[in-house]
């Protein structure tokens, strides 16, 4: 064999292997931003194609009255990188994001029109896939378990997440028709809730199947109330939203919460201490930013 031939066959091996490494390995966010004590954010992904400035200020009141601060990201900013570079140290995060389920597990919708070309290792490796709500709008990138554990590791610690769109829960691998008319089984592996817990979560909330838009925004709001004005445990707070309210008037859907054994927990909140002199802490800080009955492509 001639050298040129040997010589061309190194470049090859080393291109694939470079190509290999590249769609297979990925390589986690650093230098990620900590929020301080006491702060919660909501992750607003519909405030443009469904506003609803009453929720934000309502859910902003109840978690200022506990005293936490609020970081409100509106849905411009709510793309890939973002959640790529998700702050650490919230302790509770509100997803008020269109999710839907498949074979696959639970994906949280972003705001990003999806792109084919875009992302191509994260969609190789299934962290992201290309989504659609049953409205008609474009499809976006979702993300589900495998983005967590690649780009969220150890975000959430102690932090409660609560999923405001379908199967929002994070517990679903499609529902038993999906799984019928496609001819496939169900990929029983980690799904969205057991990321976020290995990630630090101490449980997620959310809808166990499809849910309305204006029912969850109405639900979310008491839920929160109850976890933060009222101190509530995880399963009180669940239990009561969902007694006062009953189930969704279309899709028969409540809330859930994962896991079982942590239904005790509360949300975390740091005593503030006594100053000696006053402080102007500004107001509550807005990101400027919106689900819910969604698809996603298998």
């Amino acid at each position: 064999m001639s050298r040129t031939v040997l010589v061309v066959l190194l470049v090859m091996l080393i291109m694939i292997a470079s190509i290999s490494i590249y769609f297979l390995y990925p390589m986690g966010t650093t230098n990620v931003r900590r929020e301080g004590e006491n702060r919660a954010a909501i992750v607003d992904a519909l405030s443009i194609v469904h506003p609803n400035p009453e929720f934000e200020n309502t859910a902003i009141g109840y978690l200022a009255s506990a005293g936490f601060s609020v970081d409100l990201y509106n849905a411009s900013e709510v793309t890939v990188e973002f959640m790529k570079s998700f702050p650490a140290g919230y302790a509770l995060v509100i997803f008020r994001v269109h999710s839907g389920t498949s074979r696959h597990g639970v994906f949280y919708f972003t705001n990003e029109l999806y792109d084919e070309s875009k992302y191509e290792p994260e969609q190789f490796r299934d962290e992201l896939r290309p989504a659609r709500d049953y409205e008609g709008h474009p499809s976006v990138f979702a993300f589900g378990s495998k983005f967590i554990d690649t780009y969220l590791q150890d975000r959430f610690q102690n932090a409660i997440i609560v999923g405001m769109g379908c199967f929002g829960a994070g517990t679903s691998y499609g529902t038993g028709e999906e799984v019928t008319i496609q001819n496939v089984t169900a990929e029983k592996g980690p799904n969205l809730a057991d990321a976020f817990q290995r990630q630090g979560a101490i449980a997620v909330i959310g809808w166990d199947t499809l849910v309305t838009l204006e029912f969850s925004d109405r639900v979310t709001l008491e839920l929160i109330k109850a976890l933060a004005a009222q101190a509530l445990t995880v399963r009180e707070a669940t239990e009561k939203a969902n007694l006062e309210n009953g189930k969704d008037p279309v899709y028969k859907s409540q809330l859930i919460f994962y896991p079982e054994q942590n239904g005790g927990e509360t949300l975390s909140i740091k005593p503030i201490q006594t100053m000696t002199q006053s402080v102007d802490i500004g107001p509550v800080v807005v990101h400027i930013s919106p689900v819910l009955v969604d698809s996603l492509r298998d």
